[in-house]
């Protein structure tokens, strides 16, 4: 009696039994080099995203102080807004970012501390635009000429608790008729823009933005 083997050959006419499998090295194809590469460019860009979005965090309070409200704080202190574009702006100030060659600006810096401010604004031919902006930017009102009563845009800027004083001042069963706007930030600017659509109208639209009364209000 033979001994059998794992090794003996098929009867004949029988198919030849398939040996144990071997597994091969795949070989690296330009495809597969290509999506590592593009792995690791996707993985470096994250990081240096994260690395950005630090320094930008940590380099908060440095832009704060140069950022333009700070800048133009200043600006109004007479009791009209002051060019911030064109040959007549004040020297010494960054441009404006959204500056814009047929358009004049002026603005005037406002700072709660003191009071509420009143800002007074009057018509003219040209296209005539208030903003009024918060202190680390964004903007809080707009209003245009086309909300003149009798020619003149009016309204009052203040915090919520200078509104309370003065809606507890307020007649009783009488509401005030002025425009109070509430600014979350005691400090801010309104930003006075002018469509000069022609160089010819840059004098008259200069004349009217620098028209824009803004001081305490009584």
């Amino acid at each position: 009696m033979s001994a059998i083997h794992d090794s003996a050959a098929p009867e004949s006419g029988a198919p030849p039994v398939p040996g144990p499998a071997r597994w091969r090295p795949l070989r690296k194809t330009g495809f597969g080099a290509g999506l590592a590469r593009l792995v690791l460019l996707t993985l470096a860009g994250l990081v240096l995203a994260g690395i950005v979005h630090i320094v930008a965090v940590l380099m908060i309070p440095v832009l704060s102080e140069r950022d333009a409200t700070s800048a133009y704080l200043g600006l109004g202190v007479g009791g009209k807004a002051e060019l911030v574009s064109g040959p007549g702006a004040a020297t010494g100030l960054p441009a404006p970012l959204e500056a814009d060659n047929s358009a004049v600006m002026a603005v005037c810096g406002y700072d709660l501390t003191s009071g509420p401010m009143r800002v007074v604004a009057r018509a003219g031919a040209l296209p005539l635009g208030l903003t009024l902006h918060r202190r680390g930017g964004g903007v809080i009102y707009a209003i245009t000429d086309r909300a003149a009563i009798r020619g003149v845009v009016e309204f009052l800027v203040m915090t919520e608790a200078q509104l309370d004083e003065r809606v507890a001042r307020d007649e009783e069963g009488q509401t005030s008729r002025e425009l109070r706007i509430v600014s979350d930030t005691a400090q801010g600017l309104i930003v006075a823009r002018v469509l000069a659509p022609l160089p010819s109208d840059r004098g008259d639209a200069e004349a009217l933005a620098t028209g824009v009364a803004c001081g305490l209000a009584d």
